[in-house]
């Protein structure tokens, strides 16, 4: 199966893209092992001291590729852990990391790029915690993520009501540190990365180091959003809901 995740080191910055916009950029079991393939990749490489994660096309992810999830229905707790293994290399990195969301960007696929230090985004970007719609539950990170970002009250307001943001609204949310015009995505994204490979690695280490300990441990929601989601999603996997999404 060929992967559709795409490696590439221009002036120090790694830029990871998900390559599949037949698919909205929707994720199977090989992209996410191609993701956290990456992710390690770029920790190791001594020629990149930023990493961007963006999407091709007009979506950034729509998350899991649902129509890939039927055959793992009968071990879905190993299928969860396999899934995860990306978010937790991207958990993993020392080195500053960006989100340029540069479209739809829902499930998975947000919490992605909320797993990224930095986010940005175009002023076309539509984001969702969209596995309510899905009858499934946070994954990804997302339980701790999303209250890191935003706070609980929110937190919980887009986890219950998969509520969708765009434009003014995902500028005022606090879930990306700044919006910009499509056409300036690009350029915005390749000053900040520009910006922090010129300071001391070693600082940047350490700071990032000094922030995430004071947060939750994402590695502690993983492990609860993977017995969560195995709860929920064997009555989910069939119910009308999930099947349109499943279809594409």
């Amino acid at each position: 199966m060929t992967s559709h995740i795409f490696y590439e080191v221009v002036n120090s910055t790694a830029w990871i893209t998900i390559d599949r916009p037949e698919r909205k950029n929707a994720l199977r079991l090989a992209e996410f092992d191609a993701l956290a393939d990456s992710f390690e990749r770029f920790e190791a490489d001594r020629s990149a001291s930023v990493m961007v994660l963006t999407g091709s096309g007009k979506n950034f992810s729509t998350g899991a590729d649902l129509s890939d999830i039927e055959p793992y229905r009968s071990n879905l707790v190993e299928h969860l852990k396999a899934l995860h293994r990306s978010a937790q290399a991207l958990s993993d990195i020392t080195k500053p990391t960006i989100a340029a969301i540069n479209g739809i960007a829902v499930g998975a696929g947000l919490n992605l790029a909320l797993g990224c230090d930095l986010a940005l985004a175009a002023e076309s970007a539509m984001v969702s915690e969209i596995f309510i719609d899905r009858g499934l539950t946070l994954d990804f990170g997302g339980s701790a993520l999303l209250v890191q970002r935003i706070g609980l009250p929110k937190a919980k307001e887009l986890a219950f009501f998969g509520t969708r943001l765009q434009g003014r609204t995902l500028a005022e949310s606090g879930l990306v540190n700044l919006v910009v015009p499509d056409s300036d995505l690009r350029s915005v994204t390749e000053e900040w990365a520009r910006s922090l490979s010129e300071r001391s690695p070693h600082a940047l280490a350490a700071t990032k180091k000094l922030l995430n300990q004071v947060a939750e441990p994402v590695a502690d929601a993983i492990a609860r959003e993977i017995a969560a989601q195995a709860q929920v999603a064997h009555s989910a996997l069939d119910s009308p809901e999930l099947a349109r999404y499943r279809r594409g």
